[in-house]
Order: C-alpha cells, then sequence, then structure tokens
C-alpha cells in the first residue's frame, strides 16, 4: 500500500496532447522539440510519449523569464512584430495578392507569415503544419486553399511539399527576400519600417528577418 507522502510524491505524467494543450502549442510542434531535447518527456515507444509535470512547468518559466528578457531588450521591435513583422501590413502586398488573385490569398499568406514567425527562429527553412488545420484556420475549402497555395508557390512567395502518409505533414517555407510592392525602407518606423529610423538605432532581427 503506498501511504500519503508516497502517494503525493509521484509526478503525474502528460501525454503529447495534454502537454500541448497546457503549453498552448500545436502537439506536431511539441513532437520536435521533445526530439530535439528543447522539452523533457520520456519515449516510450517510436510514437508515443510522455512528459513530466515538471517539465511542462519549466519550460513555461523559461518562456516567461525570454519574453520578460526580449519585452525590456526589444520594446519598439515587439511594437512592430507582434505575431510578424509589421512593416509587410503596409508595404502594399495585402492590397496587390487581393487584386490579382483573390482575397483569400492575402489571408493565407499572412497566415503563413505568423505560421512562420512562430516555427522559426529565422526565415528562410521549412516548418511542419498539416493541410486540415491550415484549412480550419482560415475557413477556406480544401479546394480553395489548394489553389491559393498553388498560386502563392508559382508567384514564388512560399514554397512547401507534403510528405504522404498515415499522418500526413506538409513542409512550408517564406521564400526570402519577400517580394513587396513597397521596400520595407520605404515605409515609416511607426509602421515597422526603416524610414525615419536613427542611424544608430538598433534593427531587431524581427523586422528583418524577410529582407
Amino acid at each position: 500500500m503506498i501511504d500519503g507522502k508516497k502517494k503525493d510524491s509521484i509526478e503525474k505524467l502528460f501525454t503529447v496532447e495534454e502537454a500541448a494543450e497546457r503549453l498552448q502549442m500545436n502537439s506536431e510542434v511539441l513532437r520536435r522539440k521533445l526530439r530535439s531535447g528543447l522539452v523533457f518527456g520520456i519515449k516510450l515507444t517510436p510514437k508515443m510519449w510522455k512528459i513530466p509535470e515538471s517539465s511542462v512547468v519549466d519550460y513555461i518559466n523559461r518562456v516567461d523569464n525570454l519574453a520578460k528578457y526580449s519585452a525590456v531588450a526589444e520594446t519598439k521591435t515587439s511594437e512592430n512584430c507582434s505575431r510578424f513583422p509589421r512593416w509587410i501590413e503596409y508595404s502594399g502586398l495585402p492590397g496587390y495578392l487581393n487584386s490579382k488573385y483573390g482575397v483569400a490569398t492575402w489571408l493565407v499568406m499572412k497566415k503563413i507569415i505568423e505560421l512562420d514567425c512562430l516555427e522559426n527562429e529565422k526565415a528562410g527553412v521549412f516548418f511542419d503544419f498539416r493541410i486540415d488545420e491550415l484549412h480550419e484556420i482560415t475557413g477556406l475549402t480544401r479546394q480553395t486553399l489548394h489553389k491559393v497555395l498553388v498560386i502563392l508557390k508559382k508567384e514564388k512567395y512560399i514554397d512547401f511539399l507534403t510528405i504522404k502518409g498515415k499522418n500526413s505533414i506538409t513542409k512550408f517555407k517564406v521564400l526570402t527576400p519577400l517580394k513587396t510592392p513597397k521596400s520595407i525602407y520605404d515605409i515609416p518606423a511607426e509602421h515597422g519600417g526603416v524610414k525615419g529610423r536613427l542611424k544608430t538605432e538598433v534593427i531587431g532581427t524581427c523586422i528583418t528577418r524577410f529582407f
């Protein structure tokens, strides 16, 4: 029989899905972090992980500390980045894509840029994301979504490839330098661009990642 003290000392173990929900993270992203060692977990089988509660807490604390440091070091940069570089919205790209290919085109392009910023430390690197999830978060039909992705790839805004299998995964990449009607150098600093910034001002990598 397990006494009260020993029972209390048994650490709770989460599945990938449970831990991902607590971390507010896509489960596939968490699996990559587990494989790379960024999050500690116990690998029971090639496809099954168990994540200790302490590992989840530790990761949350590390992310919180990093966020606090970044907020102090790059306050202005953060204001102009949010989930992706703000200057892109003022570059004329939204209007160009929507007028030439339809309003769904910018919706998909913006979402892929957001995902790239969330998944990758730098641009020009493939990241994994399920087409079904992209369909869900954009609200587009699968047919429309596929059509838009083909257009963006043909026009060299993105690259993507699908690895088929039981759990098909699509790899996406934003191509750099990103083609925009207006250069970041012509976009005012208050809109996230470079124009009007002091020569001594440090321009964060979040702003410069796509050019």
